[in-house]
């Protein structure tokens, strides 16, 4: 129960607890958050590393970047290694998502799919996803098996926003609620109807 001796309390130390949140979220937490990036190379702690994208990761070496951070403790290349006080921003570009709607079985399935269409845009990407039996024996049948199937819609939003270019070959009836999904991304994507006529 909140007495008016409570409110009184809180309405002459507003000014002191906004000051005591801003240094622990400012000065506290920004300085113990420890971070994890890829060593692109042997690190010694303390040193000031650069940071930038590659593969969807985040790494950290010695050469300058546009965002930068220090190293909490040694690691040798290609470890995992732990970064404090990140500064600047980190260059980093969005993937595009090609969504390649499939036919579902009652409309003919992977038979009725453009195969070479389909080769030449999973040729342009490095990550594949199918959604639907048809959709993964589509992919099998041009010789690629699909980095991902369960869970293939996260996946392919997560992987573009990590600057991976993907595609997701997809049954129409899937489609539709994919494309919405999109669309609340602000992530760039191509259509490609695939459905043989």
């Amino acid at each position: 129960m909140v007495t008016k001796t409570g409110i009184t309390w809180v309405m002459e130390n507003a000014a002191s607890l906004e000051s005591y949140l801003r240094h622990i979220r400012l000065d506290v937490i920004q300085h113990i958050s420890v971070w994890t990036a890829v060593a692109s190379e042997d690190l010694k702690s303390g040193e000031v590393v650069g940071l930038y994208m590659k593969d969807g990761y985040l790494y950290a070496g010695k050469k300058p970047r546009s965002a930068t951070a220090t190293v909490y403790a040694d690691a040798q290349k290609n470890e995992d290694v732990g970064i404090v006080d990140i500064n600047g921003i980190i260059n980093h570009h969005e993937g595009t998502i090609h969504v390649c709607k499939v036919p579902r079985i009652q409309h003919g399935g992977s038979s009725r799919v453009e195969k070479d269409k389909l080769k030449e845009i999973v040729a342009m990407t490095r990550m594949t996803a199918a959604v639907g039996i048809e959709a993964s024996v589509a992919l099998k049948s041009i010789g690629r098996n699909p980095d991902l199937f369960f869970g293939a819609c996260d996946g392919v939003i997560e992987a573009a926003l990590h600057g991976i270019t993907c595609a997701i070959v997809i049954v129409d009836n899937e489609f539709t609620n994919f494309l919405k999904r999109l669309e609340n991304t602000q992530l760039e994507y191509v259509i490609h109807d695939l459905v043989k006529e």
